[in-house]
């Protein structure tokens, strides 16, 4: 395939160096010096996924150095807020055959890109691996939660094409499922991080320790209820019957397994960054709003986020 990655982070990088190793021909757009250490020395993936140099990369800083190019397939890998921005960069790349899929977090990544290409052309991701740019050049994944799930919120992408871009990622070394599930694997992210995001990083505590308070796992069952209410307003389906059945699988399965890593919430706020809080708890209440529920403990995360952004050192 001809790929590219628009905002070259941790996991654009790690996911983009991954299939470069297996000859797909990958464009990288990121950061300045992260991408002059690529282009020198290629770029050193560490952690879970083994120890790879990759150098079979283009890199760029600017979707205006990417002569044009036959795209078969975007990452969309930015943080939420800069989503529109970047779909709109991309977009005079793409051909009426490219794919552009959202690795973000939180809601409302998919229908942004899908308003500027066609739902027909956006996918969505549930991306459950973590990995931090530990120097320029240089990426650790850290965590590995499970597959990265692909799909298409409308139906309306061939599920044949889909799952060969399964087993694209798959055969590259980054676990992947396609699914015909519209909407509710993108939920079960959320409540992911709605549940350990805000909490480790207000707290400054893995996942692990909010998983050993008694007060953190009853404000986490609490975020779950609400979650799980907001999702049935909505008629989403979600994978668990109840919130009780997912939170057995959260303290007794997924926390366990990331019990070390803290939430890329709580590094964005050492480093005086924006959150994305917004599209994450904040989303929860904004769609609860929308159908007369209240949702106080996801507000008030919300809220105690929002304030920590004032607080922080603005990152220069």
């Amino acid at each position: 395939m001809n790929v590219l990655v628009m905002g070259a982070g941790a996991i654009g990088s790690a996911a983009g160096g991954m299939l470069a190793r297996k000859r797909h021909r990958v464009h990288l757009i990121g950061r300045p010096a992260h991408m002059e250490a690529v282009r020198r020395e290629g770029l050193l993936i560490s952690g879970l996924w083994g120890q790879h140099r990759v150098r079979e990369l283009a890199v760029h800083t600017s979707v205006t150095d990417v002569a044009d190019e036959d795209l078969d397939l975007v990452l969309i890998a930015t943080k939420t807020y800069d989503t529109l921005q970047a779909v709109a960069a991309v977009a005079p790349l793409t051909g009426s055959h490219t794919l552009v899929a959202s690795l973000q977090n939180g809601l409302g990544n998919a229908e942004a890109i899908a308003d500027r290409v066609g739902k027909e052309r956006t996918l969505a991701a549930r991306v459950m691996f973590g990995a931090d740019i530990s120097a320029p050049g240089k990426v650790e994944v850290t965590v590995q939660g499970g597959e990265l799930m692909l799909g298409n919120p409308w139906g309306a992408v061939a599920p044949k094409r889909i799952e060969s871009l399964a087993v694209a990622f798959s055969g590259a070394g980054v676990a992947a499922l396609a699914t015909e599930d519209k909407k509710g694997f993108l939920w079960g992210k959320l409540l992911y991080n709605c549940c350990l995001n805000p909490l480790s990083a207000l707290l400054g505590v893995s996942y692990g320790r909010l998983g050993e308070m008694e007060p953190t796992r009853q404000a986490i069952a609490d975020v779950i209820s609400e979650v799980f209410a907001v999702a049935g307003a909505l008629g989403v389906k979600l994978f668990w019957s109840r919130p009780q059945e997912y939170e057995e699988v959260l303290f007794g399965q997924l926390v366990p397994i990331t019990a070390a890593h803290y939430a890329s919430m709580y590094a964005d706020l050492q480093r005086g960054k924006r959150t994305e809080i917004d599209s994450l708890n904040g989303a929860v209440v904004r769609l609860g709003e929308e159908k007369g529920l209240a949702t106080p403990l996801n507000l008030l995360l919300t809220r105690l986020v929002q304030a920590r952004e004032w607080l922080a050192p603005k990152a220069a």
